[in-house]
């Protein structure tokens, strides 16, 4: 998607100025840096957390994945499992239907705008400033390789923490170029944290922030986290992943099978079926 396209969606989604967006900009939690940069600490991590998953040109070759496995949900202090299919395709589409006791319910992100659809039939709207950061929800490599491939994006070393346990690089990358738009919002939408280990370099988790629909001005921090990793094609892949929204555990997948670099088409992730 074109910056100037980007914009065009970011002001019908939103119908504020992008005066008020940019004060707001500059207060929020994850600040938006003033120009590009490319801090060669955070390369270094970055390079070194590809090479140890398989190598950064093998592991860039493989940006689609599809998987199969089991979920939970956590909702209302029960537990919801049912089994899963996944679908992902570059870094903007990515599907996931879930079967459940009482039906499919299928989450949907294709160029940074979604849908759910409920096992009832009902349809819910994943707003852009909340769809931005959604794909290739499970696997994070695409993302750090088109990071590390756009001379745009901001890439920032922000040191070592202690995460899930670990001793972990926080690595920040806004995809989306500082001059995309005037009020430096988009940019600040993209932004996602890498947490990746201080030893064996993999990913432990990515950190971004979600918002309510109808207001981008709050952020929830929304956290995945990734663990059981195994050998794929040479690649190594997380076959556990987690989700924490605002601290709160909101589901966990086990996959028992990935096949990287499968057949997918637009179609895959059309939007039309839901409705």
């Amino acid at each position: 998607m074109s910056p100037s396209r980007l914009v065009l969606v970011l002001l019908f989604a939103f119908g504020s100025s992008l005066a008020r967006a940019q004060q707001t900009a500059q207060q929020s939690s994850l600040p938006t840096a003033q120009v590009s940069q490319r801090d060669p600490q955070a390369l270094s991590v970055l390079t070194q957390a590809l090479s140890a998953a398989g190598g950064s040109a093998l592991v860039g070759s493989h940006q689609n994945y599809t998987g199969t496995g089991s979920i939970t949900y956590y909702w209302a202090n029960q537990e919801v499992q049912g089994s899963v299919n996944m679908r992902s395709r570059g870094t903007g589409q990515f599907r996931l239907d879930a079967t459940l006791p009482n039906g499919v319910r299928t989450w949907l992100v294709n160029d940074q705008t979604g849908l759910i659809r409920e096992p009832t039939g009902y349809t819910h709207e994943i707003p852009f400033h909340n769809a931005v950061n959604f794909g290739s929800l499970t696997l994070p490599y695409p993302a750090l390789t088109a990071a590390l491939n756009d001379p745009g994006a901001t890439i920032l070393y922000l040191g070592s923490v202690t995460n899930n346990g670990r001793n972990t690089y926080q690595i920040r990358v806004q995809r989306i170029p500082i001059d995309a738009e005037p009020s430096g919002v988009l940019h600040t939408l993209s932004t996602k944290d890498f947490f990746i280990d201080a030893t064996n370099f993999q990913i432990v988790s990515t950190l971004d922030m979600v918002h309510p629909d109808l207001n981008y001005n709050q952020d929830y921090p929304h956290e995945i986290t990734f663990s059981d990793y195994r050998a794929v094609n040479r690649v190594l892949v997380p076959f556990s992943t987690q989700e924490r929204v605002a601290g709160q555990h909101s589901w966990t997948i086990q996959l028992t099978g990935i096949d990287l670099n499968p057949e997918l088409t637009d179609e895959d992730f059309q939007m039309q079926e839901l409705n």
